[in-house]
């Protein structure tokens, strides 16, 4: 909620922000997807969609855990944003959350990790069903301050 208070991350719940014609502004790695690659200067990043949100009658309020249930597509609003950032090569915001599992992510909460460029997008098979999913490489600019890792997140 802070990130979209601070305007770093418009979306409270939606790990991308953007649209198709100006690309993305900004996304968030916090683990929704088990494809995701955390290298802390370049990580692959899964799009969104691919999951029934409206839940079933066992569990009609399963939302955002939803699993995979059919492929996402470049036709997906937020996925078009990141397809037509890495035409642009456009920098994104980068913000980790503490549910991502990875040493880059923050011990608790979400923090901005500065900006990155979108180098690729494809479609792949994902680690889900073998559904399709859109992927994207991500690579940090320079000249940033390091990144910092869980472990010197939890000293401070």
């Amino acid at each position: 909620m802070e990130a979209s208070t601070d305007a770093i991350h418009a979306p409270t719940v939606a790990g991308i922000s953007g649209n198709a014609i100006d690309g993305a502004y900004s996304v968030a790695l916090s683990g929704g997807y088990p494809d995701d690659i955390d290298l802390g200067i370049a990580f692959t990043y899964t799009g969104c969609g691919g999951r029934d949100l409206k839940g079933t009658k066992q569990n009609p309020k399963n939302l955002r855990t939803a699993p995979q249930t059919f492929n996402q597509s470049f036709d997906w609003p937020y996925n078009a944003a990141l397809k037509r950032s890495a035409e642009t090569r456009q920098p994104v915001r980068v913000i980790r959350g503490f549910k991502l599992d990875s040493p880059f992510a923050p011990a608790t909460g979400y923090r901005y990790d500065g900006l990155y460029v979108v180098e690729k997008a494809w479609m792949a098979k994902g680690l889900t069903k073998g559904l399709l999913v859109c992927r994207y490489a991500f690579k940090r600019l320079t000249g940033q301050p390091d990144l910092i890792t869980r472990d010197e997140d939890d000293e401070t």
